[in-house]
């Protein structure tokens, strides 16, 4: 953790609808807009952010009031244990995947130790990106990657290697009624596919380079077979089973109905979320998403664990989505629900991509960017209002589609994204208490305006 104290600030709180601004994810984003001109109009309130938080140095032992303001303050160490649990233990989290219901689990579990009242929200969407699938070897579950064009379904048979699946390799073969498993090189997928569906195999396995992108890929036409890639860890396991004659399983779950959850935590059941602070736990195929999204996780559930360490703040909720990386589908399933029910909240605070880098950047439009640069400035924090690409986004753009104020967290530069190179050793502690920090203190400084708008009882 970076040892900052953190003076009285006296911050100009002022509301303003930001506009949809770009993040990390390629799917279903979009440029800038022009201000919605329905958008609420900003006032200006002054408040001061409270000090309580504030780290002392005990003489002699710590006071148990001492140790009560060291656990409130963000620690980047403890939130770097929640990116190693998520892309070191678990890996990659493609949404509809086995791992991203174990990511889910553990962030579930994560929340209700800190004493959060905690929902895990199902929802389906249509994955035309990153369509999910499973592969079943000898009692091992892989995660696969439906490739496009594939039918949907379950089959089981035994494995046959069909090697590269050109002409030659299946010419001397009988494969029918079995698993064709073919490995990727430089044989187009669609070729693979016709020689294994006309030499009368049920199913096609694409077994992955092991230096090439994991991410699926096209058939040029629709496959007559369930057709998926797996990660090249899982050819040994394929080997063995082909030898021993024993079944492989292969599912493709429909795209129109691919399973997805996200995880809200709430500080008593039922309680209005009046901050939603959030970001997304899926990863991209192949990538064990370590900066995207491990690390913006990580940071929503320290700042969930530094505010329940000296009692649950009302209107403070956590939440981390599900299926980011297709099209931001669980912010947008979320922020859809709770516009029906009328609980949007009055501030979205959104964490993407927050591990590596040296300052904290913060996208948005007007008073909220410029509140955050405020405190930053007060706290010595590098910190700069930016923007990202277009035709990329983060979950924050699913609440400001809906007028909801929105302030979105990142650390900048990362030439790894989406790839097998966003692990664990490209995430820095010290990056992570930078962006935490400054995050907790405008949460602090966004909770003393609500609770000075609050009727006085």
């Amino acid at each position: 953790m970076l040892n900052r104290s953190r003076p009285s600030l006296l911050i100009g709180g002022v509301l303003v609808s930001l506009l949809f601004v770009a993040a990390c994810s390629s799917g279903g984003a979009s440029d800038d807009p022009t201000p919605d001109p329905t958008a609420p109009q900003a006032t200006e309130t002054a408040t001061d952010a409270p000090t309580a938080r504030e780290t002392r140095e005990p003489a002699g032992e710590p006071s148990p009031a001492a140790s009560v303001a060291a656990d409130t303050e963000h620690d980047g160490e403890r939130a770097l244990e929640h990116v190693r649990a998520l892309a070191g233990d678990i890996g990659p989290r493609v949404s509809g995947t086995l791992s991203a219901a174990e990511a889910v689990a553990y962030i579930r579990d994560t929340f209700l130790s800190y004493g959060y009242a905690v929902e895990v929200m199902d929802f389906e969407y249509d994955a035309s990106v990153f369509r999910p699938g499973t592969v079943v070897v000898g009692g091992e579950i892989f995660d696969a990657i439906a490739l496009d064009g594939s039918i949907d379904g379950t089959v089981e048979a035994p494995g046959t290697d069909i090697g590269s699946g050109d002409d030659e390799a299946v010419a001397d073969l009988s494969f029918g009624g079995t698993i064709a498993v073919a490995q990727r090189d430089e044989v187009l997928f669609q070729h693979k596919h016709t020689n294994a569906a006309a030499g009368g195999a049920v199913g096609l396995i694409i077994v992955n380079h092991p230096t090439r992108p994991f991410r699926g890929g096209n058939l040029l036409e629709l496959a007559a077979v369930p057709v998926v890639m797996v990660e090249a860890v899982a050819a040994t396991a394929i080997t063995d089973s082909i030898a021993a004659g024993e079944p492989i399983t292969i599912t493709v779950t429909p795209s129109s109905s691919t399973p997805a959850a996200n995880v809200i935590a709430r500080p008593a059941e039922g309680e209005t979320c009046e901050i939603l602070v959030g970001g997304h736990h899926d990863s991209v195929p192949g990538s064990p998403g370590a900066n995207d999204n491990g690390s913006g996780s990580a940071n929503v559930l320290e700042l969930a664990r530094a505010f329940a360490a000296d009692g649950l703040d009302d209107g403070l909720c956590f939440a981390t989505f599900g299926a980011e990386e297709s099209g931001l589908n669980g912010s947008r399933a979320l922020a859809a629900l709770w516009d029906s029910t009328g609980e949007l909240p009055r501030f979205m605070i959104n964490f993407d991509v927050t591990g590596r880098g040296d300052l904290v950047e913060l996208i948005g439009v007007g008073a909220l960017v410029e509140r955050g640069l405020s405190i930053a400035a007060g706290m010595g924090i590098p910190a700069r209002a930016s923007s990202l690409p277009p035709n990329t986004g983060s979950d924050h753009q699913s609440f400001a589609a809906r007028n909801v104020p929105v302030l979105f967290f990142t650390s900048g530069d990362f030439p790894e994204i989406h790839s097998p190179d966003d692990s664990l050793d490209v995430v820095d502690p010290a990056e992570l208490d930078l962006v935490g920090d400054l995050g907790l203190a405008v949460l602090l400084d966004l909770l003393a305006e609500i609770a000075g708008a609050r009727p006085q009882t």
